[in-house]
């Protein structure tokens, strides 16, 4: 009897959402950079390192310094995020 090992995990694909410089360097929540930006994002369950079976598929906000993740579902959600930022910016102090 032979034992073959099955090597599976999950692997994502990132990729840019769009390059309109007023949808980056957005403020993260978790570490307090601005470093937050739209992403496209697959993420799929592989064996043998070969992507069967998507798990998510979608638009996310990602932090990749702190590697904090938020979903948004259509340009109206990521619009009112940016309209949010930067009110934000405007009420900090000089």
């Amino acid at each position: 009897m032979s034992f073959i090992p099955i090597v599976c995990g999950m692997k994502s694909f990132d990729s840019s959402y769009d390059t309109v410089p007023g949808h980056q360097n957005l403020y993260c929540p978790n570490c307090h950079n601005y470093s937050v930006g739209p992403i496209k994002r697959k993420e799929f369950f592989t064996i043998w390192f070969i992507p069967l079976v998507p798990v998510f598929w979608g638009k996310q906000l990602h932090c990749p310094i702190c590697n904090w993740r938020q979903d948004f579902k259509n340009d109206e959600q990521l619009n009112k995020v940016i309209q949010e930022q930067q009110n934000l910016r405007q009420k900090q102090p000089n």
